[in-house]
C-alpha cells in the first residue's frame, strides 16, 4: 500500500464532517450526454459539455428563421433541398476556429462571449454560405479569381437581411451604415477592388473587408435591383470584371466611386452618427487596421 493510500484512508476514518467531500461523497462529474435537434431544414448536433437544451432549442429556432428570409432572398431555384447540419463546438478558444462551413457543407458555431454575439451571432452568414454548398461544387467556383470576395460578399450582405439586429461580427448589434461610413471617414476604407484582388487581407483586414463589402452589395441591390446582386453572386460562368460590368451596365470603378458617395451620404443622413459609433469604436478600437503602403 503506498504511502498516499495510507494518507487517505487515515483522513477517511475522521469524522465525516471535515472531510465529506474528500471522502467518497464527493459530486459525481455529470456524464457527457449527446444532443441533437431536427427541423425542417437542419440537424442540430453537440453534448452536453459543449451546448445547453436551451442553446439547441434557441439555435435551431433562429436557424429556421434565417433560412426562410434567405430562401426567400435568392428564390426558390437556388434554395437547396438537402437538410443543413450545424454543429455546436463549446466556448470559443484559441484552439477552435470560429464560425465557418467546412468540406461537407456542415456549419460549425463556437460560443462567443454574450456581448459578442454568444452561440449564434454569426449563424445568418454562415447559413447563407452553407446554403451556397451545391452552387461552389456544381460550378467550381473555387478557382475564380472573385470567389471570395463574393463569396464572404454575399453572405454579410444577406446575412443583413436575415438578421437586421445581428449581435455578432461584424456589427456587433449597431446599424451597419453607422459602423461602415464611420470607418470611411475615419479614413480607413479599402477600396473594392483591392478586396477583389487580394482575399489574402479578409482575415486580417477583417473589421474593415467584412462591412466595406457587404456595403457594395447592399449599394448594388438598391441601385440596380437585387436580380442583379444574385445573377453576380450565382453566375453560372466566372464573374469577371467583363460578366460584372454587363451586367452593371457601368465599369466596376465607377461603380466603386458612386458606392462609396452612397455609404458616406447615408451615414451622414444619420442624426448623430458619429456619437452612435463611438462605443463601437472605442470596443473594438484594438483590432488591427490594414493600410495603403503597408498592407496593400
Amino acid at each position: 500500500m503506498s504511502y498516499l493510500t495510507k494518507r487517505i484512508r487515515r483522513w477517511c476514518a475522521l469524522p465525516a464532517v471535515l472531510f465529506i467531500a474528500a471522502c467518497g461523497n464527493a459530486t459525481e462529474p455529470e456524464p457527457i450526454v449527446p444532443l441533437s435537434r431536427s427541423s425542417e431544414h437542419f440537424e442540430f448536433m453537440s453534448n452536453t459539455a459543449r451546448a445547453t437544451e436551451a442553446e439547441m432549442d434557441f439555435g435551431i429556432s433562429e436557424a429556421e428563421d434565417h433560412w426562410a428570409a434567405i430562401s426567400a432572398l435568392i428564390g426558390p431555384e437556388l434554395t437547396p433541398s438537402a437538410k443543413i447540419t450545424v454543429l455546436l463546438d463549446g466556448d470559443k478558444s484559441p484552439d477552435r476556429t470560429g464560425a465557418y462551413v467546412d468540406d461537407s457543407g456542415r456549419i460549425h458555431v463556437t460560443r462567443y462571449r454574450e456581448d459578442l454575439g454568444g452561440y449564434f451571432g454569426p449563424l445568418a452568414h454562415e447559413v447563407v454560405h452553407a446554403m451556397r454548398y451545391t452552387y461552389w461544387h456544381n460550378h467550381n467556383v473555387g478557382l475564380w479569381d472573385y470567389f471570395g470576395y463574393i463569396e464572404e460578399g454575399f453572405a454579410e450582405y444577406a446575412a443583413i437581411l436575415a438578421d437586421p439586429d445581428k449581435a455578432g461580427f461584424p456589427f456587433y448589434g449597431y446599424d451597419p451604415d453607422v459602423i461602415t461610413g464611420h470607418r470611411l471617414v475615419r479614413g480607413e476604407g479599402i477600396p473594392q477592388q483591392v478586396m477583389r484582388d487580394r482575399h489574402d487581407l479578409n482575415q486580417p483586414c477583417e473589421f474593415q473587408t467584412y462591412p466595406l463589402r457587404a456595403s457594395w452589395f447592399r449599394y448594388v441591390e438598391a441601385t440596380y435591383g437585387r436580380q442583379t446582386v444574385l445573377d453576380i453572386a450565382f453566375s453560372p460562368v466566372e464573374p469577371n470584371d467583363e460578366l460584372i460590368e454587363t451586367l452593371l451596365g457601368a465599369t466596376l470603378a465607377e461603380v466603386d466611386v458612386a458606392w462609396e458617395q452612397w455609404q458616406r451620404d447615408r451615414y451622414a443622413a444619420i442624426p448623430n452618427a458619429d456619437q452612435i459609433a463611438a462605443p463601437y469604436f472605442q470596443k473594438f478600437g484594438n483590432e488591427p487596421i490594414c493600410e495603403a503602403g503597408e498592407d496593400w
